[in-house]
């Protein structure tokens, strides 16, 4: 029996029509285990929010799902009715946001936000959702879940909000969580309580979750499998200690070069430009992100992913065939 939770097979997605079409995501493919934190890593723009929202089909209206398939528990969820995505989004998987004042209702009280879900799938009766949702607050953190219950959004500090995301999230006890970025613009301590949180929530209802990030230090803390995505590209995947023990592609080196090592006093801190493509067997051609941006036809030139080790797994360009690492 597959125990992939998620699986996600030669996912592409484009914008616009037939005249101006723009490929943001290309040969995607990706698996999420049970009980799994799995992360999918990249810088801005580089297809891992565009990925994750095609899970709950909730791509902007000139996005689509050119190719590809997107499987939850063995289902392919991309065949899916809006009426049959509807009683999955939120109860089986939900969605953590990185920005949690845009998803939180300024007009609404929190208590009654946290409930919508559980109303809209009629998982308990009406007479029950104040008191499971103040259950909610209290195993998010709060200290007095009655007084935040009552509150507005606009009440909250921003660390406050995302916790109360994250109650939501979790209200209907998802099997899978995606998570987009959940701490950005917190600091650091909050950060720790989110993450911790969405930590503990997997671990004690053997759920899932997939991680995107574009934070190294989150992946080593806390992921199982790490995917590195650039250009709208998975170009490495591995288990996370393989990763930062054997990174292969130049771009997955550029990202872990990138973090501060306050052991390295003065040492100018390592770009993505200090580092080179043929390296990795990509010969003469020099990493640098204004070379390889969507508008290069090097780009778009045909690439594969290898095994360079036991799931050890590293995209190269091909011609006839793949090009050697090494």
């Amino acid at each position: 029996m597959d125990d992939n939770v998620l699986k996600i097979k030669n996912l592409k997605i484009s914008f616009g029509d037939k005249k101006n079409k723009f490929t943001a995501v290309s040969d995607v493919s990706l698996d999420v285990k049970k009980n799994q934190t799995v992360a999918l890593i990249g810088e801005s723009g580089s297809g891992k929010s565009i990925s994750s929202l095609s899970v709950l089909q909730l791509l902007p209206s000139n996005g689509r799902i050119e190719n590809g398939e997107i499987y939850f528990k063995n289902q392919d969820i991309v065949k899916l009715t809006e009426k049959e995505m509807k009683k999955l989004r939120g109860n089986e998987v939900s969605m953590i946001f990185q920005d949690a004042i845009a998803l939180l209702n300024p007009g609404m009280k929190v208590g009654v936000q946290i409930t919508e879900g559980l109303k809209y799938h009629k998982l308990m009766p009406k007479s029950d959702l104040k008191s499971e949702a103040l259950n909610l607050l209290k195993n998010v953190g709060f200290n007095n879940p009655a007084f935040v219950y009552n509150q507005y959004p606009d009440q909250l500090s921003g660390g406050m909000k995302q916790r109360i995301q994250i109650a939501m999230a979790i209200s209907c006890k998802p099997q899978l969580i995606i998570a987009d970025e959940p701490t950005t613009s917190l600091d650091v301590t909050i950060q720790r309580q989110v993450l911790d949180l969405i930590n503990s929530y997997k671990d004690n209802h053997d759920a899932s979750v997939l991680m995107i990030t574009h934070d190294f230090g989150v992946v080593a803390e806390y992921a199982d499998w790490v995917y590195v995505m650039f250009g709208g590209h998975i170009v490495e995947s591995a288990d996370v200690f393989t990763i930062f023990k054997n990174p292969v592609h130049p771009y997955t080196k550029a990202l872990i070069g990138s973090i501060p090592n306050p052991e390295e006093g003065d040492k100018r801190l390592k770009t993505i430009q200090d580092y080179a493509f043929d390296n990795a067997g990509f010969e003469g051609r020099p990493f640098a992100p204004e070379m390889f941006s969507s508008e290069s036809k090097v780009f778009h030139a045909p690439s594969a992913l290898v095994e360079v080790e036991p799931d050890h797994y590293v995209r190269v360009f091909t011609e006839s065939e793949v090009v050697a690492i090494g």
